[in-house]
């Protein structure tokens, strides 16, 4: 899948930014801030932006639109929402309203209301809501009864959003048996202005007030039903996705948390600053990979993914809402303290519209996988699907015996080249994945390695990959004049593998000149690591501070000897990477752990979730118990978190993409989940988690060490706030996987 939008899709953006900058739709926006009211009427702007053909992108033009992609619509949208423009009455009449209409409305109803509609001259209302039929939409009441060539409807629809100022209503009743609950409901449009529609308030405590409406015998053609009578339940499914794209929730978000830093943080902050941010964008890439299933036609939206994003991005924003609320008030700017005394009288509301924050951890349980990766892999290119079967297939092959699985008190995983999964690794070629093409290896980039990376985890191996890999990354910063040639053949080979407990040290060795090399101490370095010890490799990578700079050393392991002072030759030295690189060099090397670490949590996550939908307990399976699906659901949309975002950073960095601030969001979210994930399949598998019995054990032991490799989530995540704070990396949001290989 690919991250990022073509050069078409920017000036197209371009435009629209031009476009919102004009004179009129600035007037209208201004009015708005202007106005000191609760609910001010936003009308006047939307007809602005409908001479502009900007409320529906994608309709075509004969309706008031564009005749642009479901991509370029949702572009529009990003902009609009950034511009200041408020959202409500744009979800339900164009992207709710209007969407269904264009999908499944007569040609008769497209041309009556369609235009006016894109053009930001009529206004819908969603009556799906009633006082006794929430989630459980299946449940309403309102019944349509035939009566010659119009369906008298009777009922009330509850807790709508603008429903005092629109001009139709898109109805759900029941046609059928009252007792059918999902057979038998019919979708119609309704005018609000129709004899026996009566519409009062209901007091709530955002800015948008709830409206009830009431219809009493209301006449309605049956030419204005929507789809077939009786079919309205299939519809309202399929259309689901449309809703829990996640688009409007997470733009919330991204507007609160700029309403936060803009400011600045005080120190204390910066670790939930760089948290939030990181979240933030990877919440946004949830949304663009639904975004991306849907431009391939709705049929084709996947329900869990949309389910997730939808989960994600309400919960993140609720959040975003509740941390600004925890800050002191003189934090944000006076002209943010508005934005976010709104965000946290709306953001309760937004887990649970267009469906609970527990509706969609059902969904995320009941899916393939439990929500962890089925989607994703499934658009992965030819060659990826086949590198990832072929490693699985090759780690699952690897006898129990050589894990030591029997034995839960050693190390759950050998680092060296002693470790199964090497050897099945050279077998495939792996270990030149990343080594170019005209150095003897594979040429893949790092896409490739991540594959392997997040399948070494996904199985609790370690081994040298990791560390070799890096390596050719050293090599391949060091020796642009072909240089190395022959540690590249080994590398490539598998008979050259490494160690580079040094790098995750943060900061190269004090090195003291020697008579032909150097000096340095290793103990610092090895100690930092409990229970730390020399792997068995032929190299060991080391990151040496000079007098003339920093200095990378391939020094053979059988010239370490025991911990300390340690002579390293100048003929070891593969060189001293130029400064400018040095961010492409740490960045790589952290989304490679980051992936890793994607993969501790997936295994964990798996293992767990197929030990509770086998163990039975007080007469039913674990897993039908909501305390513990919900938990593994739960997991599993950390999971794909951190996955959109290691997928992202990794082709940030394989096409030489400014990549530092992605690679910090990757790991740092990846090592937090990874933690929490691991614990949790531990805690679901109850005491057989403690044992050898389940692999859960050594998913968890592994995230001891591994989360803190390269650093510790809350630092990672300190810096990452501090990148942003500081404009550095500054990546604008405007990357987004179009879920295509």
């Amino acid at each position: 899948m690919h991250f990022g939008f073509t050069r078409d899709q920017e000036a197209f953006r371009g435009r629209v930014r031009e476009e919102l900058g004009a004179g009129d739709i600035r007037a209208e926006l201004d009015r708005l801030l202007a106005d000191t009211g609760r609910e001010p009427d936003v009308r006047p702007l939307y007809r602005a932006l409908g001479r502009r053909r900007l409320l529906a992108a994608n309709w075509p033009e004969e309706y008031g639109g564009q005749g642009a992609t479901l991509t370029e619509a949702s572009i529009v949208a990003e902009e609009l929402a950034r511009a200041g423009v408020p959202d409500t009455l744009h979800v339900n009449t164009v992207q709710i309203v209007g969407m269904f209409l264009l999908h499944a409305g007569s040609e008769q109803l497209k041309a009556r209301y369609l235009p006016a509609v894109g053009e930001g001259r009529s206004f819908a209302s969603v009556l799906y809501t009633e006082p006794e039929a929430g989630s459980d939409l299946a449940g309403l009441r309102t019944t349509a009864v035939r009566d010659g060539d119009d369906f008298v409807i009777s009922g009330v629809k509850a807790y709508n959003l603008k429903s005092d100022i629109t001009d139709v209503a898109l109805c759900a009743a029941r046609t059928g048996d009252p007792d059918g609950r999902y057979q038998g409901i019919t979708l119609f449009m309704v005018a609000m202005d129709a004899p026996g529609v009566r519409r009062e308030t209901i007091a709530g405590i955002a800015d948008e007030q709830f409206h009830r409406v009431v219809l009493d015998e209301v006449r309605v053609p049956a030419a204005d039903v929507v789809g077939e009578v009786g079919q309205g339940w299939q519809l309202l499914t399929q259309a689901l996705a449309v809703e829990r794209t996640g688009l409007d929730y997470s733009l919330k978000a991204e507007s609160w948390y700029a309403a936060v830093v803009a400011g600045g943080l005080e120190a204390a902050e910066l670790e939930r600053g760089g948290r939030f941010g990181a979240e933030v964008e990877a919440a946004r890439l949830h949304t663009w990979w639904v975004l991306g299933q849907l431009d391939r036609g709705l049929d084709e939206a996947d329900t869990t993914s949309a389910a997730v994003a939808k989960y994600v991005t309400s919960e993140l924003a609720r959040e975003v809402a509740a941390w600004a609320n925890t800050l002191p008030p003189s934090s944000p700017p006076a002209a943010a303290t508005s934005t976010l005394e709104a965000a946290y009288r709306e953001a309760p509301g937004l887990t649970f519209s267009a469906g609970t924050s527990e509706m969609m951890l059902q969904i995320v349980a009941a899916g393939e996988g439990g929500g962890t990766g089925a989607a994703s892999e499934a658009v992965e290119d030819t060659l990826t699907r086949h590198l990832r079967q072929a490693i699985r297939t090759r780690f699952a092959s690897v006898a129990a015996r050589k894990l030591g699985v029997d034995a839960v008190h050693g190390a759950p995983a050998v680092d060296g080249a002693s470790c199964p999964s090497w050897p099945a690794l050279v077998e495939i070629g792996a270990p030149g994945f990343e080594v170019p093409a005209d150095a003897g290896g594979l040429g893949l980039g790092l896409p490739g390695s991540l594959v392997v990376c997040e399948e070494l985890g996904r199985a609790a191996l370690g081994g040298p990959y990791r560390a070799t890999a890096l390596t050719a990354d050293v090599v391949g910063l060091c020796a642009a004049d072909g240089a190395h040639e022959a540690v590249l053949n080994g590398l490539s080979s598998g008979e050259l593998t490494v160690s580079a407990d040094a790098f995750g040290a943060g900061k190269p060795l004090a090195a003291q000149p020697a008579d032909g090399g150097w000096t340095v101490s290793l103990k610092a370095v090895d100690g930092t690591r409990a229970g730390a010890h020399e792997p068995d490799t032929t190299h060991r990578l080391l990151f040496l501070e000079t007098a003339d700079g920093v200095v990378v050393a391939l020094l053979p392991t059988d010239d370490v000897g025991a911990h300390g002072d340690v002579f390293v030759p100048h003929g070891c030295a593969l060189g001293r990477p130029s400064p400018a690189r040095w961010p492409e060099l740490t960045a790589r090397a952290r989304i490679r752990q980051a992936a890793y670490l994607l993969g501790l949590a997936e295994g964990a996550h798996a293992a767990a979730r197929a030990h509770t939908l086998r163990r039975e307990q007080f007469g039913s399976v674990l897993h039908d118990f909501q305390g513990v699906s919900f938990a593994l659901a739960r997991a599993a949309t950390r999971v794909e978190t951190v996955r959109l975002a290691v997928l992202r950073a990794g082709e940030l960095a394989d096409e030489d993409r400014p990549a530092a601030r992605a690679a910090l969001d990757a790991l740092a979210l990846a090592a937090e989940t990874a933690a929490d994930v691991t614990a949790t399949a531990v805690h679901v598998c109850g005491v057989r988690g403690l044992t050898a019995e389940l692999p859960v054990q050594r998913h968890y032991r592994l995230a001891r060490t591994e989360t803190v490799r390269m650093g510790a989530p809350a630092g990672l995540f300190r810096e990452a706030g501090r990148l942003r704070l500081s404009g550095g990396d500054d990546l604008e949001l405007l990357t987004a996987p179009t879920g295509t290989p």
